[in-house]
């Protein structure tokens, strides 16, 4: 007898690899509402061999594969960043305010403009990659669900609510976030 791994069994497992890769507990990660939305983004984005073999490594090895790093950006702050963005210091500055993300707010001249990864002619992959559709399905950084900002586990790791998205009551500035113990 042959046992086949339903979507729901490799949701699970992502969800319990997350926690360990976040720090944070499957019980918090499935209350974010949100892991369906990453499961399916990364998926989409990378690929079920990609997934299982960032799944299958040990998160504490630094440097992490890629893929882990993109995953634990995706769970704090809800947005993908694809593998090939994971170790860049240029890309905060494509979200910062009044920006809208056609351009970097600090140049980046570590490569030519042709060779940027999300500007790739269709079909081209760098070896030993084995990405879900081809380049035009790939976003370079998008915000994966409406919801994902506010559950960001970010909000939660530094006690802070997400701005302009919950009240966090009259006067709450007069007194020090309050830390959770993860």
């Amino acid at each position: 007898m042959t046992h086949t791994v339903t979507t729901e069994e490799k949701l699970r497992e992502f969800v319990q690899f997350s926690a360990t890769a976040t720090g944070f507990s499957e019980f918090d990660l499935w209350g974010t509402g949100q892991a369906e939305a990453y499961y399916e983004t990364v998926m989409t984005q990378e690929g079920p061999d990609a997934l299982q073999r960032a799944i299958s490594s040990d998160p504490s090895v630094v440097p992490a594969d890629p893929v882990v790093q993109s995953i634990i950006k995706l769970w704090y702050v809800g947005v993908w960043y694809g593998p090939e963005l994971t170790g860049r210091v240029d890309v905060a500055a494509w979200t910062a305010p009044g920006r809208s993300g056609a351009k970097p707010a600090v140049p980046d001249d570590s490569q030519p403009e042709e060779s940027l990864p999300w500007k790739a002619a269709p079909g081209r992959q760098q070896a030993g990659e084995d990405r879900a559709g081809d380049s035009e399905d790939r976003k370079p950084l998008f915000v994966v669900s409406p919801d994902a900002y506010t559950e960001g586990l970010l909000w939660r790791a530094i006690g802070a609510h997400p701005s302009g998205a919950r009240a966090p009551g009259y006067g709450s500035w007069a007194t020090p976030p309050a830390l959770e113990n993860h």
